[in-house]
């Protein structure tokens, strides 16, 4: 028997909540059977829908590939249509890539990544190298060793017996750095403890360091400060450590380039890459490895032991394909360029208001932080749940935004993030600005009433 006391027959993210029944979504929009529609300013669940909703071309190439063959056996077979897009992707990647292969989630993908690195390690000879290393405030993947690799606090701390606790550094936070140093003084300090971490684990025993390009769910957007990434880099390399580069989010024209990555100067190692590679039409990610990672594999005539029962789908592939096609003959990676400076130009006026301590973000991929006090930058109460409480209210009013928490120290800051599909117009980025004021508003009204 049902419990009557359940709304929702889905076990996550909220049992106890009635959801509005989506009946189908064209372009930025999603809409109810009743008619009401909603502004999907976070592209799905954050960054997916880059292409927008309702593309019947993807529809037509996926049946087109479905009547062929939808599922391979790929210990056996290949197929034209996997062959041509799994080069296309390495076309996309930046210079130097060599391979791409796919599969189905972003958790996959950046598990096949850091199993990447284990395993090249181990064909160079150097088979204590199995430490990755990466950052707090940061989120990798929903499976247990990727929460492990990850930073979040909430969300580790359930499985906390089961993780190895490789080292963790700080994130690049440029809002939340120490009042006492320039920017310049802190990227010296961050690429300080980088160097001091991996001497003091044993550099002998790192494979790689992963990190996403611009820091998208869990910290609201935040880029790196000028020349972290480059020093990061030239770290890695002094000590023989791989760098991932995690574009679940970032990648394929979010950040208003093909990979968020690109912003900033630097070629990874290995990419792993999701969301909007599929722009939400079928399950996809993929990963990409560079000459470089490929060469002891391939001077040892030695397979990567991954690879999953999806993999390298050839109806993945005709839908990823097409969305290649779409970012290129839309010219929507440019477009997202121009419209996420927009984005946070419009986002400045909201520093007017006394709950906003932030705005930031790279392309398409824009945040904003909210603080209960604006010159010492103090956090809200986790109760409250402030940033929760501005996402239903926008839901309310047409707009899905996609709100964060645990920003300071992994339970303490809210943040809302916004990743609007790459097709949006100045017209609805004006909307999204709008109702987000109004409810910032409606939320510091509310609390106003309350001590805390």
């Amino acid at each position: 028997m049902i419990n009557p006391l359940i709304h929702s027959m889905a076990i996550c993210p909220d049992m106890n909540k009635t959801y509005p029944k989506i009946e189908f979504g064209k372009g930025v929009y999603l809409f109810e059977k009743n008619g009401k529609r909603y502004l999907d300013a976070s592209s799905g669940s954050s960054s997916v829908s880059n292409i927008g909703h309702g593309r019947t071309e993807i529809a037509e190439a996926m049946y087109e590939q479905v009547c062929k063959v939808s599922v391979l056996p790929t210990h056996a077979f290949s197929s034209e249509m996997v062959e041509n897009y799994l080069q296309k992707l390495v076309n996309f990647a930046p210079q130097g890539f060599q391979k791409a292969w796919t599969v189905m989630s972003g958790t996959e993908a950046v598990e096949n990544a850091v199993k990447l690195a284990l395993q090249y390690h181990q064909l160079r000879g150097e088979p204590n190298r199995y430490k990755i290393i990466s950052r707090w405030n940061t989120y990798h993947g929903n499976s247990v060793f990727m929460l492990d690799i990850g930073g979040m606090k909430v969300r580790r701390e359930l499985y906390a017996k089961w993780h190895n606790n490789f080292p963790h550094l700080s994130p690049a936070y440029t809002y939340r750095k120490p009042n006492a140093l320039s920017i310049d003084e802190y990227t010296k300090s961050l690429l300080t403890e980088f160097e001091q971490c991996l001497i003091e684990t044993g550099t002998e025993t790192v494979a790689a360091l992963i990190a996403e390009p611009v820091v998208a769910a869990a910290l609201g957007a935040v880029p790196p400060p000028e020349g972290y990434f480059k020093g990061m880099k030239a770290i890695c390399e002094k000590y023989g450590v791989l760098y991932i580069s995690d574009e679940i989010l970032s990648g394929f024209g979010r950040t208003g380039k093909n990979f968020g990555i690109e912003n900033f100067g630097i070629i990874p190692d290995i990419i792993a890459a999701g969301k909007g590679i599929s722009g939400g039409y079928f399950p996809l990610s993929a990963v990409f490895a560079s000459g470089k990672v490929m060469q002891p594999f391939i001077d040892s005539n030695s397979a990567f032991l991954g690879g999953h029962t999806f993999a390298c789908n050839p109806v993945g592939a005709a839908v990823g394909t097409k969305v290649l096609d779409i970012l290129k003959n839309e010219d929507l990676i440019n477009h997202s360029q121009k419209m996420g400076a927009l984005l946070l130009n419009k986002l400045q006026q909201l520093l007017d208001l006394d709950m906003v301590g932030d705005v930031r973000g790279v392309g398409l991929q824009c945040g904003i932080e909210i603080v209960q006090d604006k010159v010492t930058k103090k956090p809200f109460p986790a109760a409250l749940a402030v940033s929760k409480k501005i996402g239903e209210k926008s839901v309310e009013k047409g707009v899905v935004l996609y709100p964060g928490s645990g920003s300071v120290d992994g339970t303490l800051g809210n943040h809302i993030l916004i990743t609007p599909p790459l097709i949006v117009s100045e017209t609805e980025l004006d909307e999204i600005v709008e109702v987000l004021k109004t409810c910032i508003k409606e939320v510091s009204s509310e609390l106003a009433t309350k001590v805390f």
